[in-house]
């Protein structure tokens, strides 16, 4: 099934003022659409590395035997919570979240500061 395109119709011509208006509005929005497109381009580089982050320590997990059950005991992390940043379906968590995550599967988490020209 097709995308459905919402028309709007105008019952009267825009005058001088408004056409001017929305001139305005449309040089702003492509003005600013680049450096947009980059902070998402960005982001989404960050939000893939952090889920990568989660799944090697989901692989360590695994490789350990420990269940999620069982980091949960470790960590007094929720267990749904854990399995939601094993895949990636959760984005808000705290450094103290993913340090203790870290811990029980024999790992340290390390950071990296870097220059923002090289996202």
């Amino acid at each position: 099934m097709g995308r459905k395109i919402k028309e709007i119709v105008r019952d009267r011509f825009l005058t001088e003022e408004e056409a001017a208006k929305y001139r305005k509005i449309r040089e702003l929005v492509a003005d600013e659409l680049p450096e947009l497109r980059g902070r998402a381009k960005a982001r989404l580089k960050e939000l893939r590395e952090v889920t990568e982050i989660f799944r090697e320590l989901q692989k360590a997990r695994k490789a350990q035997g420990l269940s999620l059950g069982d980091v949960q005991r470790l960590t007094g992390i929720d267990r749904s919570a854990l399995s939601k940043l094993e895949r990636g379906e959760r984005m808000n968590f705290t450094v103290d979240t993913l340090t203790r995550y870290a811990a029980a599967v024999g790992k340290h988490v390390l950071f990296q500061l870097a220059d923002a020209t090289e996202a």
